[in-house]
């Protein structure tokens, strides 16, 4: 039985949205586990006040917004077990992290348009030393490659994304 059209836009919104809001949680949290345990709460709250989203409107601002109670939730559960920042702080730097995880969303996406601009030896070169972490000195000995040409080749892609990126987010603005 298919979903009725507002949970889908909600679950497609969600999925899209969720590295910005896992971006969002670090950022104000700046522990991996606490983060990630509050984009787990954030996600369950999302779920259960699906019926308040309205799909004509930006998902992010209200996700957020959603995130920004969670956190300061966990905030208020904490503060009895140690020195935390004060509300206004929270209030002050959420609102600094909310830009900072929007640009976030953007840049991925960027990313992932310039990715998709590279030749495969230079997507395999990434992969290999970003997904699959290995080191420079691993790839270059199974490449047949000295390890300064490994290095010199992942700075040139790098310069290369980056400028692709710029690129993007200034045709998209």
């Amino acid at each position: 039985m298919p979903l009725p059209l507002n949970e889908t836009r909600f679950i497609e919104a969600l999925t899209r949205h969720q590295p910005a809001l896992e971006a969002f949680c670090h950022a104000n949290l700046g522990n991996r586990e606490d983060a990630r345990e509050m984009l787990q709460a954030t996600c369950v709250k999302l779920w259960q006040k699906a019926a308040d989203w309205d799909p004509d409107t930006e998902f992010l601002p209200w996700a957020f917004t959603v995130a920004r109670f969670t956190i300061l939730s966990h905030y208020r559960d904490q503060k009895r077990d140690r020195l935390i920042f004060d509300e206004d702080v929270i209030q002050a730097m959420a609102e600094d992290t909310e830009e900072a995880a929007t640009a976030y969303d953007v840049r991925r996406e960027a990313l992932s348009k310039c990715l998709k601009k590279l030749n495969p030896k230079q997507r395999v070169l990434l992969h290999d030393h970003y997904a699959v972490s290995q080191s420079l000195r691993e790839i270059a000995e199974t490449s047949d490659r000295s390890l300064s040409a490994v290095k010199m080749t992942l700075l040139r892609i790098r310069q290369q994304l980056s400028v692709c990126i710029e690129r993007q987010i200034r045709t998209n603005s």
